[in-house]
């Protein structure tokens, strides 16, 4: 009810209920005073004293009519309208400025009033770069006087407008002040960068090239804050939200420094992709954040800036874990990474609001830090280099024969048949996985005057041995010469980092040296988890020597004991895998037989004995080698016959290889032909081709079998090629 009832005593004491309109007519008023409280004005500003007003609270206001007498803008626009009532006390001895973020807006109008009317100044990236500084504007005011300034704006989620009201001669003050704490920087940086790419010119690894990248960006964050370079390129989007995307590229790359210079890709692996997974989760939220056009994009950087945090404190925490494991380059990196970890958590808490741009104390702690960055690596890597690596030869610790658990025993159990080196290595990666898990184990192999490695099944510790890698051929000769000293010597081993690593020789013979590597932890670094290592890799060495061994009589098993090559038998079997992959495929792969077969070969032995026929057959087997390629099958067919299978050879080329070994044969035992009245060796050469009909091992040495005994009748000492034959590239007898 709109009025209230009110009782009062009459004539015969009876009541009578008179109604009064007073309340109603107040709360009439109260509903029109909140519907027009919006078009009512705020009192003005006040300005006095020598403190800076920096928090203004603007309230959006329709566009006003005094500006605006002919024509009202679009009721569509996207800009906001703001007043601003500004009244200067009759006492202050100050001139006063408005002052706006250096980083300019887009689109920012200020209306000023003059003459009874008003002056548009622009102070977006459209305005002028004149005055000392381009985002400040001087207040026209006498004192007592009250005027009104109108703002036009675009509003930007993250890049919010916020004017501030200055005595001219206190922000100019600060003006100064931070201009030359820049300019320091800024020069500093330059000079960091020069130091940088001085060092990559000698030494060019991932951490200076991720140095260079965050110095790089350091300096491109602070032209983007001081804002005159919006001013002067044109950029697509808001300059608020490229500072924003270049202070995430400026976190980013420092935390990917720190993960370089602690080493954590190698000592931390799997917290290491975490980080760098939380890094990318970060940026990609950045840029959908700064690319959303609605005032929903806050809450990308709210989970972009956490996601930072995670990475930046899971890079703390692994460095201090590489610290408490005598990690040498984290005794640098630790104390700087929790520095800046805890700086920048208070600065984001204290006074960075969610989606704001960057704040001038966070601004200086991440320059003064892209300064201080390339300092620690150079001093981490001085002293790296002035680390002397040590290698320390280890007898062990007992001699009697431990009994293992049925599981390892399956696991180095002799395999029924020879396997090759590389078989055998991953055997004993396996068995280290499954006995010492956790434990990184690795093995490397020196071959031919160069180490390779093999990091076993998983990838976690590959980056581990590829830094023991680089450091191997400093102390190559110092490790060979303890290596040398006996099988049974165990090595720990030092490196300029101050990792660990536990080596253990499985072989050692001249040409092939294999070693056993462990870095373990200093939670696995215990007598239990020594011995049981010991324990394995004299079971490896055991299994390797067992497997030389079968290897051994395997291959003496193949071949000829003459002449060295495979016997038919050997010759063979490694023929048929040959035919068999060759006629897997359409068309089918070329492939040629030669069939040879020495001349006068029983006279010989008839006239000048077994020894004489003995000389002859290991001088035609060794020309024979030479001739062809190390993918070609050469073997000693039976008496003083030979046979060669050619994969991937065209007839007409199996023609010229046999004619090439045909003329050298003649040669040499022409030249050193020691018999009198005995013709000079020579050979006569059968060769045929593999085919849709001549398919198989039989069909083609038998082909070639016949074309050789052809080119004995034609008189010996000659090639011919089998009937079925049709190449015009042959050349024809």
């Amino acid at each position: 009810m709109l009025f209230p009832r009110q009782h009062l005593p009459g004539k015969n004491h009876k009541r009578l209920v008179i109604y009064q309109p007073a309340s109603g007519l107040r709360l009439i008023f109260l509903v029109l005073w909140l519907s027009l409280s919006g078009s009512l004005i705020a009192e003005p500003i006040y300005l006095s004293g020598d403190d800076a007003i920096t928090d203004l609270s603007l309230v959006p206001v329709n566009p006003p009519s005094d500006i605006f007498k002919s024509s009202f803008p679009n009721e569509n626009s996207p800009l906001n309208w703001y007043r601003l009532d500004i009244e200067l006390s009759p006492y202050s001895p100050h001139d006063w400025l408005m002052v706006f973020h250096q980083v300019p807006h887009k689109k920012l109008d200020v209306f000023i009033p003059v003459n009874n009317g008003y002056q548009l100044t622009k102070m977006g990236i459209d305005g002028s770069l004149s005055g000392m500084a381009p985002n400040t504007m001087k207040l026209i005011l006498k004192p007592g006087e009250t005027k009104t300034w109108y703002l036009r704006h675009d509003p930007v989620a993250l890049n919010q407008l916020n004017p501030e009201l200055w005595p001219s001669l206190n922000y100019y003050e600060v003006l100064s002040e931070q201009q030359t704490a820049i300019s320091s920087i800024q020069t500093l940086l330059i000079v960091a960068l020069i130091f940088i790419f001085t060092l990559t010119l000698r030494n060019r690894t991932p951490a200076l090239y991720l140095l260079i990248s965050h110095v790089l960006a350091a300096n491109i964050m602070i032209l983007m804050w001081e804002g005159d370079i919006f001013r002067v390129v044109s950029w697509p989007g808001e300059p608020g939200h490229w500072l924003i995307l270049i202070t995430a590229v400026v976190l980013v790359t420092g935390i990917a420094s720190y993960r370089t210079l602690a080493l954590l890709p190698v000592y931390t692996p799997k917290t290491d992709r975490l980080s760098r997974a939380l890094n990318i989760v970060a940026m990609a939220l950045a840029v959908y954040g700064i690319t959303s056009a609605s005032s929903a994009s806050v809450a990308p950087l709210k989970l972009a800036a956490y996601a930072l945090l995670a990475s930046f404190t899971l890079v703390v925490l692994a460095t201090a874990y590489c610290l408490y494991n005598g990690i040498r380059p984290a005794k640098v990196a630790f104390p700087s990474a929790l520095t800046m970890l805890i700086l920048l958590s208070w600065s984001w808490y204290t006074e960075a609001e969610s989606g704001s741009l960057t704040t001038y104390p966070e601004f200086i702690l991440l320059s003064f830090h892209a300064v201080l960055l390339p300092l620690f690596y150079w001093y981490g890597h001085q002293q790296n280099l002035n680390h002397a690596i040590s290698i320390n030869a280890i007898a062990p610790a007992s001699r009697k024969r431990r009994i293992f658990e049925s599981a390892l025993r399956e696991h180095l159990q002799t395999p029924d048949s020879p396997l090759s080196d590389n078989e055998l290595i991953q055997k004993v990666l396996t068995t280290f996985a499954e006995v010492l898990p956790g434990v990184p184990a690795m093995v490397f192999r020196h071959q031919q005057d160069e180490w390779h490695f093999f990091p076993g099944e998983t990838t976690d510790y590959s980056k581990a041995a590829e830094n023991l890698a680089k450091q191997l051929p400093e102390i190559e000769d110092d490790l060979l010469s303890v290596i040398a000293s006996g099988i049974e010597t165990k090595i720990n081993f030092k490196d300029r980092y101050g990792t660990i690593y536990w080596l253990f020789p499985l072989n050692i013979d001249a040409g092939n040296k294999i070693l056993m590597v462990l870095t373990p932890s200093r939670y696995h670094r215990n007598a239990t988890t020594w011995q049981t290592a010991s324990d394995i890799s004299n079971h490896a060495c055991t299994l390797f020597q067992a497997n030389r061994q079968s290897l051994f009589w395997q291959q003496q098993a193949n071949l000829d004991p003459l002449t060295g090559l495979l016997n038919r038998r050997a010759f063979c079997q490694e023929a048929e895998s040959i035919i068999e992959t060759s006629l897997g495929t359409d068309p089918i792969r070329p492939c040629c037989a030669l069939f040879m077969d020495i001349d006068n070969f029983k006279q010989l032995n008839d006239l000048q004995g077994h020894n004489a026929g003995d000389q002859i057959l290991k001088t035609t087997a060794v020309i024979c080698r030479k001739s062809l390629r190390h993918q070609d099958l050469l073997g000693r067919y039976g008496g003083e016959e030979f046979v060669a299978l050619l994969p991937d050879t065209e007839p007409w080329q199996a023609f010229h290889v046999a004619e090439r070994m045909r003329s050298a044969i003649a040669s040499e035992h022409a030249k050193n032909n020691q018999w009198a009245n005995i013709q000079p060796t020579t050979v006569s050469i059968g060769i045929s081709a593999l085919s849709r009909d001549v398919n198989s091992l039989g069909r083609i040495l038998e082909e070639a079998d016949t074309a050789m005994y052809r080119a004995k009748q034609k008189g010996k000492n000659r090639t011919s090629i089998s009937t079925s034959l049709t190449d015009v590239r042959i050349p024809q007898p």
